[in-house]
């Protein structure tokens, strides 16, 4: 159970007490109590509470942290942010559908092949070019990410092996992707022109790596007011836009999912959330939601619930209510 600190929060309600509406100056107190005896202003007087969460204090108020006292702690599971595929003036987005093409002539027979079109390459009329098809991954922005799954995807370029694992300068050069696209003028002068952050060379994407290519995520909308988690079970990685869970397997997913439309987790999240205007990767550590073990039925339940919401891609309100009772029995 987290530290809690009690105190109270006092707000005046009414007649304009700023120093906008009295010439840049404060309010002297006799104009206060003379403006609360005639009934211009009101006193809101809220409990709040002061809790100690992961990252340090927030201030919650007294409905919401008693109604979800029982579930705030330290999560089992860790949140990261997606991957900046989406950046560099469209440099690696792809438009539309990969299209298979037969190999070039002088390229490796044993690849395959596709021709394809950026965002930034059609802006230049460059034209379509050929890279290896294993230099295409598939993923999807927060827009993309509905209660329950993911509704839409699109692909990417990057010069990454399949288990995020970035390609050296040797092995970039000795591509098609370097040779028909990446090493153009061009292309070079959109890739050193944005941020550095997080990146050694220039054909890095931030945050890709191996959990941004693993199979079974948990994801959700990091602009948002309240979780809205989806399951992602093809390993399409989540772009800057998305916040994401890995875990290791379906029924984990499920589970997941379940526990992240809580709606005691949502009433604090909708508290904190104005505050940064984003549901941050760091709100899940705010909760102590255990490993999923499959040996418990509250666990098991849960993850039914998830499947069922996933399936049909939306929650009832049926749903929410079985779902604040078992996460109470967390």
């Amino acid at each position: 159970m987290p530290q809690e600190h009690l105190f109270t929060y006092v707000k005046l309600k009414g007649s304009k007490l700023s120093p906008e509406s009295l010439s840049g100056r404060e309010p002297s107190i006799a104009e206060v109590l003379r403006r609360l005896s005639s009934g211009e202003v009101s006193i809101d007087a809220q409990p709040f509470v002061s809790v100690i969460l992961a990252d340090g204090a927030h201030w919650l108020s007294g409905r919401t942290y008693t109604y979800a006292r029982r579930i705030l702690g330290t999560s089992s599971y860790e949140a990261r942010e997606g991957v900046t595929f989406t950046a560099s003036r469209g440099a690696w987005l792809v438009e539309g559908e990969p299209k298979p093409v037969e190999p070039p002539v002088g390229a490796p027979k044993a690849e395959r092949y596709v021709l394809v079109e950026t965002q930034h390459s059609r802006r230049l009329g460059l034209g379509g070019f050929v890279v290896e098809e294993r230099f295409v991954f598939r993923g999807f922005k927060g827009e993309d990410v509905e209660i329950g799954r993911v509704s839409g995807y699109r692909y990417f370029l990057a010069a990454y092996k399949r288990n995020g694992t970035p390609l050296t300068e040797p092995e970039l050069r000795n591509t098609l992707l370097w040779r028909n696209y990446l090493g153009r003028d061009e292309v070079i002068k959109a890739l050193g022109g944005v941020s550095k952050f997080l990146k050694k060379e220039l054909w890095h994407l931030e945050r890709m790596g191996e959990h941004a290519v693993r199979k079974y995520k948990v994801v959700w909308r990091d602009v948002a007011r309240r979780f809205i988690p989806a399951v992602e079970l093809t390993g399409a990685i989540p772009d800057y836009t998305v916040n994401y869970v890995t875990v290791d397997s379906p029924e984990e997913a499920y589970y997941l999912l379940a526990v992240l439309l809580t709606p005691q987790i949502n009433a604090v999240v909708e508290e904190l959330s104005p505050w940064v205007g984003h549901v941050q990767p760091r709100f899940i550590k705010y909760f102590r939601i255990p490993r999923y073990n499959p040996g418990r039925d509250v666990h098991r339940q849960l993850a039914d619930i998830g499947r069922s919401v996933h399936s049909k891609g939306g929650v009832s309100e049926e749903d929410l209510r079985k779902i604040e009772e078992l996460v109470e029995r967390l």
